[in-house]
């Protein structure tokens, strides 16, 4: 194997070190030139059309890697059928949990057995631990820059935490066009006068949501999960960075992370991107009881630019968070 797919985040260690190149197939997918002849394409092998999007961008994607890493406990509950069918089809794959009692000696067995997976050890990992801390800091880097001076534009922003999942599949070219981004925002000072929104959930399938919010006149300086891709907590150990790794674990560690970031960041109201058929809907619940913050809800299915319903309700939702500013 030289590429190895990813269906969501991982210890991105124990590539480095087995010198392999880890593959997000979730941006290999999003960012092709058709995406939707991905998913249909899935859909002809035999996908149900009620099955996640994402679940099936990811099949046909996979055709691009020799080899699949799936998170089957910590993100999509549809990924073990997926991991299930990639090896029946002769696909070397390895299903990675995060446990759920956020134990570190459970944590550091599935480390290991990735690692023996990826033909490296997690003592070689480790010495990959600073070069793969500072690429994530300079994500976290355009994210502070974006937030507090608005000199990065919000999908830029998006893009460069969402792709510190895999650095972009080339560490050495997303480093440098990351930090072209840093030096380019360098002495300019954006204007962030309309609504200050939170984006929380997972990555949107909306192609150019972030463009059309900045176009209403509202800016995003909140990406949780897309932050979180990035190890925004700093230990000092990398195993334990990922022990504090909000998104797969319980949502109490996302509502105490979003609060707080929203405090800081002064966030004026929410969007929570959901996805269709997706069990992860149901943390709405959880959020609009606890988060104190008006939220809107935008459900997305297929790649695409934000469609009319949605536009409409967005306008208004910035509307009445404008009424109150």
């Amino acid at each position: 194997m030289d590429r190895v797919g990813i269906t969501t985040t991982v210890p991105l260690e124990p590539f480095l070190a087995s010198g392999k190149q880890a593959v997000d197939l979730n941006n290999s997918f999003i960012g092709s030139a058709s995406p939707n002849e991905l998913v249909e394409e899935a859909q002809v092998k035999g996908y149900p059309r009620n099955i996640c999007t994402w679940i099936k961008g990811l099949d046909t994607a996979s055709s691009l890697v020799d080899g699949v890493v799936g998170v089957v406990r910590g993100d999509c509950s549809n990924t073990e059928s997926l991991l299930e069918t990639l090896h029946r089809e002769g696909m070397p794959v390895h299903p990675f949990s995060y446990p759920f009692n956020r134990d570190r000696k459970d944590l550091v067995a599935e480390i290991e057995e990735l690692c023996g997976f990826l033909g490296t050890t997690i003592d070689e990992s480790s010495e990959m631990a600073d070069e793969t801390r500072s690429m994530r800091d300079l994500a976290l880097e355009v994210d502070e820059i974006g937030w507090k001076t608005g000199s990065i534009s919000a999908q830029d922003v998006h893009i460069s935490l969402v792709s510190s999942s895999d650095l972009g599949g080339d560490p050495s070219l997303w480093e440098r066009s990351v930090r072209s981004l840093i030096e380019n925002s360098s002495g300019k000072e954006g204007m962030i006068r309309g609504p200050r929104l939170g984006f929380i959930g997972v990555p949107p399938i909306i192609s150019n949501l972030f463009p059309r919010i900045e176009g209403l006149g509202a800016k995003v300086v909140f990406f949780e999960t897309q932050r979180q891709f990035a190890m925004p907590k700093r230990t000092g150990n990398w195993i334990d960075d990922y022990l504090e790794y909000t998104y797969p674990y319980d949502i109490g560690g996302r509502v105490d992370d979003i609060k707080r970031e929203c405090g800081r960041r002064k966030i004026d109201g929410i969007v929570h991107y959901v996805q269709s058929f997706c069990h992860r809907q149901i943390d709405d619940i959880i959020f609009r009881k606890e988060l104190g913050l008006p939220i809107l809800t935008l459900e997305g299915n297929l790649p695409g630019p934000l469609d009319e319903r949605n536009l409409i309700r967005l306008e208004a939702f910035l509307d009445v968070l404008e009424g109150g500013l």
